[in-house]
């Protein structure tokens, strides 16, 4: 586990696990499918397949994503908290403009914890999925290599206030990556009520 100061954070509670099989008991966490639905955890015994949010009103329960280049967006506000695992997909497909509209803005907080700022593509369904929301804003061409800066993309949709953990997927050899490793270990990251 990572110790994170988040002192300047008042809505929530963060833990940042550097290997999902050791950490506390009764998080819950979705079978994640890098897509847009969300669920509402009111009773604990929601279905949580097919879905890459969670979020709850709930103060007993503790909800966790699972990531490995993605990154995993915590949000709350005093009477809700969520959290989302964001990939190019998830960004391309709005599942955050989704979740922050259950939210109320003017008290809002997030967190964003580690994950990979920026990465290699190809001009293929990724590069056209984010072109056609961003156009190339956030493309960098290095001779025949497109490099997308995730993280001022996924800058661009976040509050201005939002606490970023300095981790980098690529960089921090401590922290899972498939990308850069294909590995099979996953963060985990844990948001609950203060």
């Amino acid at each position: 586990m990572t110790n994170l100061d988040l002192s300047k954070i008042n809505n929530f509670n963060i833990k940042v696990y550097t290997d999902s099989l050791n950490c506390e008991e009764g998080v819950l966490t979705p079978v994640q499918i890098h897509g847009p639905n969300i669920i509402e955890v009111v009773s604990g015994d929601e279905n949580l397949n097919n879905c890459d949010a969670l979020l709850t009103s709930n103060s007993k329960f503790k909800l966790g994503i699972k990531t490995a280049d993605c990154a995993s967006v915590c949000l709350g506000d005093g009477e809700r908290i969520g959290i989302i695992h964001i990939g190019w997909r998830g960004l391309v497909s709005g599942v955050y403009e989704k979740a922050e509209k259950l939210f109320k803005k003017e008290n809002l907080e997030v967190f964003v914890g580690p994950f990979l700022r920026s990465f290699e593509i190809q001009k293929d369904f990724c590069f056209d999925q984010i072109f056609a929301k961003f156009g190339d804003r956030f493309f960098v061409y290095k001779g025949d290599k497109i490099i997308f800066d995730f993280k001022s993309a996924l800058q661009s949709i976040l509050p201005l206030n939002t606490f970023f953990d300095v981790r980098d997927t690529k960089s921090d050899l401590s922290l899972p990556s498939n990308r850069r490793d294909n590995t099979t270990k996953r963060l985990l990251t844990v948001i609950s009520f203060k």
